[in-house]
């Protein structure tokens, strides 16, 4: 028996050292891995003396001379700072240098030289590896086990994945850590976990392939960006019928000038086939196309027709490419638009506080942004996420515009979060999408997408982004994001085709606004005046036609709504001033929404029919021009002009907006002219 124990024991012990990599070559390897510790808001920093497991601590992998270290973008994209320390014990500053949501990979630099991996060739099924990661902020430690997949490209867990599968336990603290072979060459970065619930660790682990992560660091590196292979086709799923004889998936539609109709491919084609891979569904051609560099071809095995054809595929200028690597793949039928837009609904909750029913954004692991107006003077706020309600807090802020900030336990751990970095509000495509609450379907949705009508005013504080995206009822505090899912404001609301957004700018101001003493005194003074406002305003617009409001109901509308702060309400208070025939507070209030938003269209037009109700047509003249500069093809825009010009003492003016009315509607350029040769009297200045 004991002999027995002996032999058992002793083979275990030599499959041990036969799977395990050689220790000094880990040894060696742990010297190019780094722990990243971010600045998030709402959390303590680790490095600090934090509790280990409570500060949002990463790791980060050496890839490059001078101080270049990869780390995954989804550890460190909301952080305000973030610091390296080093293996020796070392804490360094760290800079951005480029990052990449489709890959989830993020490149940073410390101003040191740090030993660099080399990179492993792709490894085999059941090669032995280890995993070095910051578990748990707990400090670099080692975790071995073996190669369970390579090439997986259908985790779902980032719009572009060539991952390693391993057993290696991996655990929370590990995103942006090493997965090395025996000779210590880094063979990918650990990415993301597979987990059944929370902090649980069942084996099923994931790291970025080497090949993958070196053409997304290079990129990074030169360019601070990354341009992905986009042939400029769509495929789709085969069909169980004809998966029965082949395995790829079909060409779907070609365009006419892309690199695929270059290279004779056309619906409804096969692809079987691209470069070294496989292809069984169209993430797996995203994953093979996103190893193409440019400049490059790659060899394209396909069936068409029965017989087996080969074609090359180019890679020409990015010039060349117009559309992402999503766009690659069939589109949903609950969300037709490109796969990175799709995705933001993983970051928008609908919310219920104030308003019954709003969205918020998630830009933190607990932390979620919306409008001021669906929150009022209230503290708190119910959060509806996959996973049942939760309770959020209102974290007091000195900010004064239209923005709130939620913190919430119990968001999903491993949950897409949008991070405030600003990026080109000018996106190639011109469109820009409003992801938020569906009131009618209760959930998160991608409304209809629409171009950029304005950016915020230089020197506004306050100003807006106006698109001519979808909004409507429940998407306040939603996502306004550019085509390729990257947060650029939170949806506030508008109208008649012209919706506003808070640039993230304001998400910066409202974090920052947390530390002032003023915070808890100027969040209750903002909410309770919104709710006062939004209570008069509500009861003059219960008033029957004709029914003038009392002098203190107005007097009431008018110290409330101003004293909120908050351009859309401005706006409401204006129009009831106006008609109730509160000319002078009209205007006044009209007038603060322009002077916070000096490019809102909304708010132009809104002052100019207070000005033309009081009659006073000089007064509209700034105003009328601004704005026929802004919609040189609007006939209201136009019929502005022309009523001021004759008016108002300009009649240059109202023959300029004539001249683009004749082109833009002929038929109601008949009355301008008659208006314009002979004039009404001018109405009385009210």
């Amino acid at each position: 028996m004991a002999r027995l124990v002996y032999v058992v024991t002793l083979a275990i012990g030599m499959l041990t050292l036969l799977l395990a990599p050689a220790h000094a070559n880990i040894g060696a390897a742990k010297d190019s891995v780094v722990s990243v510790l971010p600045d998030r808001p709402g959390k303590p920093r680790g490095g600090e003396g934090a509790r280990p497991g409570v500060a949002p601590e990463a790791t980060g992998v050496v890839v490059g001379p001078n101080g270049l270290i990869a780390t995954a973008l989804h550890a460190v994209a909301a952080a305000r700072r973030i610091d390296v320390r080093l293996a020796d014990g070392r804490i360094l500053p760290a800079q951005f240098v480029g990052r990449d949501k489709p890959s989830d990979i993020a490149l940073l630099r410390v101003n040191t030289k740090i030993p660099q991996f080399s990179f492993a060739p792709e490894p085999s099924l059941a090669q032995p590896v280890c995993a070095i990661a910051n578990a748990y902020g707990l400090g670099l430690s080692v975790a071995c086990g073996v190669v369970s997949a390579v090439g997986v490209s259908n985790a779902r867990f980032n719009a572009v994945e060539d991952f390693i599968q391993t057993d290696a336990a991996v655990n929370p603290g590990s995103s942006g850590g090493a997965l090395v072979d025996a000779d210590g060459r880094l063979v990918g970065m650990i990415s993301a976990i597979f987990a059944a619930k929370a902090d649980t660790n069942i084996g099923i682990n994931f790291a970025v392939s080497a090949r993958l992560l070196q053409r997304v660091v290079s990129a990074l590196a030169a360019d601070g960006q990354v341009e992905y292979f986009a042939p400029g086709w769509r495929l789709a799923r085969l069909s169980r019928r004809e998966l029965a004889t082949t395995v790829g998936v079909r060409v779907a539609k070609v365009s006419a000038q892309g690199a695929a109709a270059a290279a004779g491919l056309k619906s409804p084609d096969i692809v079987t086939r691209i470069g070294d891979s496989r292809i069984r569904t169209p993430r797996d051609a995203v994953a093979a196309l996103a190893l193409v560099r440019p400049g490059e071809s790659v060899e394209v095995d396909f069936v068409r027709a029965g017989r087996k054809r080969t074609a090359t595929l180019s890679y020409g200028t990015a010039a060349e490419v117009d559309t992402a690597p999503e766009a690659q793949t069939a589109a949903t039928p609950d969300c037709p638009h490109p796969r990175q837009v799709c995705d933001v609904r993983q970051a928008v909750f609908p919310i219920e506080s104030r308003d019954p029913l709003a969205s918020a954004v998630r830009i933190g692991d607990d932390l979620l942004v919306t409008n001021r107006h669906a929150i009022g003077a209230r503290r708190d706020a119910t959060v509806n996420t996959p996973n049942g309600q939760r309770q959020a807090r209102v974290i007091a802020s000195a900010y004064r515009g239209d923005l709130a900030l939620l913190q919430v336990d119990g968001l999903p751990p491993n949950g897409l979060v949008l991070a405030p970095t600003p990026v080109d509000a000018n996106p190639a495509d011109g469109r820009y999408f409003v992801v938020g609450a569906d009131i009618v379907k209760k959930q998160i949705r991608v409304f209809k997408p629409g171009r950029l009508l304005s950016e915020p005013a230089e020197g506004a504080p306050l100003g807006r982004i106006h698109v001519a995206a979808q909004m409507q009822p429940g998407v306040s505090g939603g996502a306004l994001v550019d085509g390729d899912g990257r947060l650029v404001g939170i949806a506030v609301g508008g109208g008649e085709g012209r919706n506003e957004a808070l640039p993230i700018g304001g998400i910066k101001a409202l974090l920052d606004g947390r530390k002032g003493a003023a915070a808890e005194e100027s969040q209750k003074v903002l909410g309770e005046a919104l709710e006062a406002c939004e209570a008069a305003l509500d009861k003059t617009q219960r008033l029957r036609r004709g029914q003038r409001p009392e002098p203190a109901t107005l007097s009431a509308l008018t110290s409330s709504c101003s004293a909120s702060e908050n351009p859309s309400l401005l706006l409401r208070a204006g129009r009831q001033l106006a008609f109730a025939r509160a000319f002078d507070d009209a205007i006044r209030l009209t007038n603060a929404a322009v002077q916070q938003t000096p490019n809102s269209i909304n708010a132009r037009i809104s002052l100019l029919v207070s000005l033309q109700l009081a009659g006073r047509f000089a007064q509209m003249l700034p105003h009328a021009k601004w704005l026929m500069e802004a919609l040189p093809n609007d006939p209201q825009a136009l019929r502005f002009s022309i009523q001021s010009g004759v008016w108002g003492g300009e009649p240059q003016l109202a023959e300029a907006a004539y001249q683009k009315l004749l082109k833009v509607d002929p038929r109601q350029a008949q009355a301008a002219r008659r208006f314009i040769d002979r004039p009404p009297r001018t109405p009385p200045r009210r």
